[in-house]
């Protein structure tokens, strides 16, 4: 081989090199922002689904924004799955800022079920509830994000 023919291989991994140390050294400091439930409204019954919107707060802690391609959530009331739900329309949270917006979420009439029974059982005491969300983050190499908030509805005297 000539040296003109090994010239470009060469430099190529080079220039490799260079862009994986410049990765290895790239300090993101971040940290993962915080989901919680502000409100929760039942909508109209449509057949044999409920549906309800939930506001949702997201705290950011970070100095820099956050902005999302969507959001799936799931919740969880004693225990049993209560409803669930997607959506796109997510605004970005700014640098150390709170971001709070409003959406859809629907139910199984058996889900529902699953829930009364739960709420019968343990009538007259505090009923627990988890929020399970899933951020899909739109900036480049950050994976997807799970944040769970657990917590307590207070029905007890």
């Amino acid at each position: 081989m000539t040296i003109a023919r090994t010239l470009p291989m060469r430099f190529f991994f080079v220039a490799v090199l260079f862009f994986l140390s410049g990765c290895a050294t790239m300090n993101l400091d971040y940290e993962e922002p915080s989901v919680e439930l502000v409100s929760f409204k039942a909508l109209p019954v449509n057949g044999f689904e409920q549906n309800f919107e939930i506001g949702l707060k997201l705290t950011n802690p970070n100095n820099f924004e956050l902005p999302f391609n969507g959001i799936s959530y799931q919740l969880s009331v004693a225990g049993e799955t209560l409803a669930h739900g997607v959506a796109a329309n997510i605004p970005t949270a700014a640098a150390y800022g709170v971001s709070r917006f409003v959406v859809p979420v629907s139910t199984s009439l058996m889900g529902g079920i699953k829930v009364i029974k739960a709420l019968m059982v343990n009538q007259g005491q505090d009923i627990s509830y988890q929020l399970k969300a899933k951020l899909d983050i739109a900036i480049p190499f950050v994976p997807k994000l799970t944040v769970i908030k657990k917590g307590i509805i207070p029905l007890g005297q």
